[in-house]
């Protein structure tokens, strides 16, 4: 990929062959969702020209890192830690390594929150790749696995979209971007059946 810069182009395979090589995490994982993450993160670097766009980039590729090594409900925390641990080894500057443990450690944004521009472009677009590659859809139908109410599980999708489109998407622009999808998931979601 030419606008991944050249010196940490080894630290992405190395992370595409974590996620890819994991009995952990979905096979689709990495094309899915971490490749989708980095596209949409680009795409608002365009229009954020103040952020390091390494740190943006290394927050992609270990945001969800957690989930290959079998850590789903800290992922979060876990990808921040495994990044410092990780970035510190390689000799990466203390500013970098803490831009992409923080960006990591909120992308959630649950209870630790963005602060930093790029901490902010990785909920954008972690978030905004939910709306994309039928990811809704993937955990919609992982739920059903281990929940049997119907109406349950759509509204706990639907809490989720009101989660992601509400407090992870930090740009106006994003947030314009993704509308028609936010408004189409809330259409098959919350219309009911006729009777």
């Amino acid at each position: 990929m030419d606008t991944i810069p050249v010196n940490i182009k080894e630290i992405r395979n190395f992370i595409i062959q974590e996620i890819k090589n994991s009995s952990k995490c979905h096979p689709w994982f990495w094309d899915e969702h971490v490749a989708v993450v980095e596209k949409i993160a680009l795409k608002i670097l365009e229009t954020q020209a103040q952020a390091n766009k390494e740190i943006v980039l290394l927050s992609v590729w270990f945001h969800d890192l957690g989930r290959a090594y079998g850590h789903n409900k800290d992922h979060d925390v876990w990808g921040a830690e495994f990044a410092k641990k990780y970035l510190t080894e390689k000799g990466f500057e203390a500013e970098i390594v803490m831009g992409v443990y923080n960006a990591c450690l909120s992308h959630r944004v649950t209870e630790v929150k963005p602060e930093s521009v790029e901490a902010k472009i990785l909920a954008t677009a972690d978030a905004m790749s939910h709306f994309e590659e039928g990811f809704y859809l993937r955990i919609f139908f992982a739920w059903s696995k281990r929940m049997s109410n119907y109406q349950e599980m759509k509204n706990k999708l639907m809490k989720k979209i009101e989660r992601d489109y509400h407090q992870k998407i930090f740009f106006d622009e994003s947030k314009e971007a993704i509308r028609p999808m936010y408004e189409a998931w809330k259409i098959v979601l919350i219309t009911k059946n006729p009777a």
